[in-house]
């Protein structure tokens, strides 16, 4: 295993397309149940300077699959659980469908979804740093 693991990464914030507030919200009790927390109905975006291998070989113990058949979505869902460091250590998770997860245009986004409106309840505008460490 990589001696930086779990992996922690520095992102900026930055506006995204609100897609996954409609998502979230139509499906929360089912993201609900499988994260464990209840699930604000919106993710925020941050711009991260590397790839992000949804794949990679060390992720895999901690990547949480949520198939559409469980939900009856549209989508399979990858979900990895993380701690926003330099935002009080809130719990929350990375989200992604595998569509885009494979998506090369896509490995340099991470969307983060939890309990709350982050940019609401920490304060956030676009261009602010979040620290996201795998847990």
């Amino acid at each position: 295993m990589p001696t930086n693991f779990p992996p922690k990464f520095i992102g900026r914030v930055q506006s995204g397309q609100n897609d996954a507030s409609k998502w979230l919200a139509l499906f929360n009790d089912d993201y609900s149940r499988k994260t464990g927390m209840r699930i604000f109905p919106g993710s925020l975006n941050l711009g991260i300077d590397q790839d992000f291998d949804w794949f990679a070989p060390e992720l895999e113990a901690g990547l949480i699959r949520f198939n559409k058949a469980e939900y009856s979505g549209e989508r399979d869902i990858l979900l990895l659980p993380c701690r926003l460091s330099n935002l009080g250590g809130r719990r929350g998770f990375i989200w992604a469908t595998t569509n885009a997860a494979r998506d090369p245009t896509d490995r340099r986004v991470l969307e983060v979804i939890t309990d709350v409106k982050l940019r609401d309840v920490c304060r956030l505008v676009d261009g602010d740093l979040v620290e996201v460490q795998l847990t």
